[in-house]
């Protein structure tokens, strides 16, 4: 079956979300990425030390895009839906844990896993105090879940805009 144009476009987010996450957890990109605590999934494979229950996570992050991709080749609503409601979730989450610690400062807890993983991450925007700010990692994920949520509804809520327009009836008039 062939996808409605409207589902390409998120399909498209979707994908870039997909692509962005296996980047930064696979690839080290210097600071970008660099979590003390953490090592990239290449490190890790260099090293012999990726475990299947360390990768199994990382391949987690490509299934809101493939089940998004599924469902808008069956044109299957629901399965999108669902990939649109997991990446929803993903963006709450996403929001919840960098956005209060940085508008009304971080807990003591927070900040002990601020100092850990994240300290040493490319910055946008300023620290004060205990307002810990998120890395310009997480801001980049939330801007593309952003787009892959606010596309992906776009397209359910809109889907005879998603298909092409129907054929003209061919006209019959007096045979010639």
């Amino acid at each position: 079956m062939e996808m409605p144009p409207r589902y390409g476009v998120a399909l498209a987010w979707q994908l870039a979300v997909a692509g962005y996450m296996q980047l930064v957890v696979w690839v080290p990109l210097g600071r970008w990425n660099y979590q003390r605590c953490c090592q990239t999934g290449l490190a890790q494979l260099r090293e012999g030390t990726l475990t299947v229950v360390d990768a199994l996570p990382l391949a987690l992050f490509v299934l809101p895009a493939a089940v998004f991709w599924l469902g808008a080749r069956r044109q299957s609503r629901w399965m999108t839906a669902v990939a649109i409601v997991a990446t929803a979730l993903w963006l709450l989450i996403q929001l919840i844990s960098w956005w209060p610690p940085y508008i009304f400062g971080a807990s003591d807890s927070w900040a002990r896993v601020y100092e850990r993983a994240f300290a040493e991450s490319t910055r946008v925007l300023p620290k004060w105090g205990n307002h810990l700010p998120p890395d310009a990692l997480h801001v980049t994920l939330q801007v593309l879940l952003t787009g892959a949520v606010v596309s992906g509804v776009r397209a359910l809520r809109n889907p005879a805009s998603s298909r092409p327009p129907p054929e003209p009836e061919p006209r019959s008039g007096p045979a010639r």
